[in-house]
């Protein structure tokens, strides 16, 4: 099943109360035939006549719209205002109000077709998901930027209680300008690793743009990558390979840790 991303930046002390309720609002659009590919929500505490107030603003970023697109913005608006009434409902205890004008989250509709470019994966299963999410999050952003991109790499592994990540960017453009949004991206969407990743701690590693000069060998090392990978998966259909690659593994592991 493929799961929208939604991220929260602002104060953490909230964004349990939030987060639950914005993905109501996602399984709301869903029974309409709505896709979002991405909910972000920002958040600010601001003092009014001395009450604590959870300012929310944010974007929708959409690629299905079923029969609903003249009507999107309405219905939006109104699973919108639902939302802040039940936000309202939970920070009630803790003695803090909210503040959601629907006119302050954005509404983006994507074109499905237009290619946002490869997105490759290289990272342990159990984090494979919350990858594919996180670098079609990055190649959202980078679009909705300007920027076109040719090729996303996300490899990771794993060490102790920590997941690594490196991210590794084959742009169309200027290499200086993509590692500026590139790292913006990341920021923006670093939450949404941290929450859907349970069992261990992400963390990015390193963030590489490739310059221009050198994608001809880059795409090279990418298909002699996915020769070796066939020949590989050939030969380790024996149980003694097998048994020699699990003590690699091994090896490696305590290598890293």
């Amino acid at each position: 099943m493929v799961r929208s991303m939604i991220t929260y930046s602002g104060p953490k002390d909230y964004e349990f109360i939030v987060i639950p309720h914005a993905k109501d609002l996602v399984e709301g659009l869903k029974t309409l035939g709505v896709r979002v590919e991405e909910f972000s929500i920002k958040g600010r505490i601001v003092t009014v006549n001395g009450y604590l107030v959870l300012h929310l603003m944010g974007e929708l970023i959409i690629s299905e719209v079923g029969y609903m697109s003249k009507s999107l913005p309405n219905i939006v608006s109104e699973l919108l205002v639902d939302m802040r009434d039940r936000i309202q409902k939970d920070l009630k205890p803790l003695g803090v109000f909210i503040y959601l004008n629907p006119e302050e989250f954005k509404i983006t509709v994507i074109e499905e077709k237009k290619e946002l470019g490869n997105l490759v994966v290289d990272v342990p299963e159990y984090t494979e998901e919350a990858a594919k999410r996180f670098g079609k999050g990055l190649l959202l952003y980078l679009r909705e930027k300007g920027i076109e991109v040719e090729t996303l790499v996300i490899s990771g592994y794993t060490v102790g209680k920590v997941v690594k990540f490196r991210i590794l960017v084959v742009p169309h453009g200027k290499k200086e300008v993509v590692e500026k949004y590139i790292r913006n991206a990341i920021e923006k969407y670093s939450s949404f690793l941290a929450r859907s990743i349970k069992t261990h701690i992400p963390k990015i590693e390193a963030i590489e743009v490739i310059d221009t000069k050198i994608k001809p060998i880059f795409g090279i090392i990418l298909k002699r990558k996915s020769s070796i990978d066939r020949e590989a998966s050939k030969i380790a259909s024996s149980e003694e390979i097998k048994s020699v690659l699990a003590k690699i593994r091994g090896l490696n592991e305590n290598h890293r840790t």
